[in-house]
């Protein structure tokens, strides 16, 4: 296993791949960085940048092995689960490489944010962003290691990277909605108001069936840990100046510093949630690449 691993890191290394995708790391990090401090806020298009450079070294990595080089290596006396997990290794090790990357360069781009954020709630978010980044490169890896293929993973991982994205978006969007919203009229000359039924609200079951999925797929859980994050985005005049703004709007709950019981339980539980499913698609992977033939 250690000369498997070692050889993974040279062949990593040593991959124009992950010349490219470092050199496209590095630019989109500082993009990143550069766009929360002028906007404050964490854009997905950074997020889906970062996972789909994650996808395309890993797929591709794996992939330039194809059959003949891991028929080499049965061959060679290297067993298929020591290679299988090799190279889940490897994917993880390399994908935390990428994102500490991105999470420099958003420190060093924005260091006025550590005054304003708990510190057990920066220890959270990383753990949460370090889950969902092992997440996705355990199923890059396990897809590529069963597709065997220097293309084919990559366009799979692509397909699926775009629906969690579509599909994220259309439950994030759906569980917005107000269950009543209020509605008036004037009757001789008093004004009448009362609160109807939203009929695009989505009551249970199906509303705990779309929870669990925002909660599971990695762009849900980084939609949610933005609305936590978002209020400790401003530096100290921008703070200011839009609590000022906005202090007498009614019903406006976005700019506060607190945490509240539900936000907490979230980010206690959020971690577990992602990791939870990795071991089913490890070990699903390895049961299916041990029964592959390498001509």
């Amino acid at each position: 296993m250690i000369k498997l691993l070692r050889a993974g890191f040279f062949r990593y290394f040593h991959s124009t791949v992950f010349k490219i995708c470092s050199l496209l790391t590095i630019v989109f990090s500082i993009l990143f960085s550069y766009s929360t401090y002028s906007d404050s806020n964490l854009n997905e298009i950074w997020f889906m940048f970062g996972t789909l450079m994650i996808a395309v070294l890993i797929t591709f990595t794996i992939g330039n092995e194809a059959s003949s080089h891991i028929k080499n290596k049965i061959v060679a006396g290297y067993t298929k689960t020591q290679i299988y997990f090799s190279e889940i290794i490897l994917a993880n090790i390399f994908a935390l490489i990428f994102f500490i990357v991105f999470f420099i360069s958003f420190i060093v781009g924005n260091l006025y944010i550590l005054g304003h954020t708990p510190i057990l709630l920066s220890v959270q978010t990383i753990l949460g962003f370090v889950s969902m980044v092992l997440l996705l490169a355990s199923v890059f890896a396990s897809l590529s290691c069963i597709i065997s293929s220097k293309t084919a993973p990559s366009i799979v991982c692509l397909i699926l990277v775009i629906v969690l994205t579509i599909t994220n978006s259309m439950v994030v969007n759906l569980l917005k909605e107000e269950e009543f919203f209020k509605v008036g009229s004037t009757e001789s000359g008093k004004w009448e108001q009362w609160e109807e039924k939203n009929p695009r609200y989505i009551d249970e079951p199906l509303r705990s069936v779309l929870i669990f999925y925002r909660d599971i797929n990695p762009y849900g859980q980084r939609a949610e840990y933005e609305s936590i994050l978002i209020p400790f985005l401003y530096d100290d005049e921008s703070w200011e100046q839009a609590k000022e703004a906005t202090e007498h709007t009614i019903g406006n709950e976005f700019l506060r510093r607190e945490i509240s019981e539900e936000e907490q339980k979230y980010l206690n539980k959020a971690p577990v949630i992602m990791i939870s499913p990795l071991p089913v698609f490890i070990i699903l992977g390895w049961l299916i690449f041990r029964k592959k033939e390498f001509k």
